[in-house]
């Protein structure tokens, strides 16, 4: 049976991951001692070759974990571009004849064709980013002590990637039905969900076709449904998840997992999930000791999420209060 471009992704991104860390791992050794030139022949190499495996990946990974790969890519070749240039010869010491200054004077005409010859440059503009705002889709970034729905997003957006980052005690609800203050209620279909640098809120998500990518959250609560899902960076947070596929953490800690609560979801089902989590930081076959799963008496019960139609008379304080890991 052929594999989904959902496994073949999974299948890759721990490859890269563990080839990266071997091209950046030996990159730091040649740094630190005497440069080998079969050596940094060898890496370069093995460097290439990782870039031309990235490029076949295309067909199949998502876009934003090309451009994360990317990223981690540059970082090796940083370090090979320093290692070329401290092994190349240096120049040898010699002295140079003066050149004769010419008496003869330029004609205007030849004076005139060397001002218009302007030195050839290139420039590499860097076409990715590790920046939400990147992404084509709508962002919420840069707000504190607020509750935030479905109206405070574009009113003639019904479905988008949604980039949240940079929020600090901050109630995030994207459940549909949500009423804005008009009174009409809103539907938006949420195709992805990046997000970056939270700290101390809670979201609240619907269950998603696409994947979850997330960066840089302290003390949080995530509430989702996604196809694929992955963590970097983050801790203290409780995520409530539904997924079919295996989550992925890395540099992560005190990450605590289980299913996402039923009353969230419209259908009133409960979803499938599968909390074999994957720590790409703990390679090893003792259990992590970075991601455990939440205890069910650490389960906040219903009346403590907030409800469809209560953005008016949500006290923001008061949900982060009973919903948030406690502070250590």
């Amino acid at each position: 049976m052929d594999k989904t471009n959902q496994e073949l992704s999974q299948e890759f991104y721990i490859h890269f991951n563990a080839a990266q860390s071997e091209l950046a791992s030996r990159a730091n050794e040649l740094n630190l001692g005497s440069t080998d030139s079969k050596a940094l022949q060898q890496l370069s190499t093995d460097f290439a070759k990782l870039r031309k495996e990235l490029t076949d990946a295309t067909s199949f990974l998502p876009s934003y974990d090309q451009r994360q790969c990317e990223l981690r890519l540059k970082e090796v070749e940083g370090s090979l571009e320093k290692l070329r240039t401290a092994a190349a010869p240096k120049p040898k010491f010699a002295f140079k004849r003066k050149a004769k200054t010419s008496t003869t004077s330029p004609s205007p005409s030849s004076t005139s064709s060397a001002s218009k010859v302007a030195p050839i440059t290139s420039a590499l503009v860097d076409v990715s980013s590790s920046t939400p705002s990147s992404f084509a889709g709508v962002t919420l970034s840069g707000r504190s002590h607020e509750f935030l729905d479905l109206s405070s997003l574009p009113p003639v957006v019904s479905a988008t990637d949604l980039i949240i980052s940079d929020l600090d005690h901050c109630v995030v609800y994207m459940l549909s039905e949500t009423r804005s203050k008009d009174g009409v209620a809103r539907d938006v279909k949420i195709t992805a969900l990046h997000a970056r640098n939270i700290r101390n809120s809670v979201l609240i998500m619907p269950v998603i076709d696409g994947s979850a990518l997330l960066h840089d959250l302290s003390r949080c609560v995530l509430a989702l449904g996604c196809h694929q899902y992955r963590m970097h960076s983050s801790t203290q947070t409780d995520v409530y998840i539904s997924l079919a596929s295996n989550p992925i953490i890395e540099h992560c800690k005190g990450i605590r997992f289980t299913k996402y609560p039923r009353y969230l979801h419209s259908a009133g089902d409960e979803l499938p999930s599968n909390l074999a989590v994957q720590d790409f930081s703990h390679i090893r076959p003792t259990p992590s000791p970075n991601w455990s799963n939440l205890p069910e008496g650490s389960i906040p019960p219903e009346e403590s999420w907030p409800k469809h139609g209560d953005s008016d008379n949500v006290e923001v304080d008061r949900v982060l209060q009973r919903l948030l890991p406690s502070s250590t």
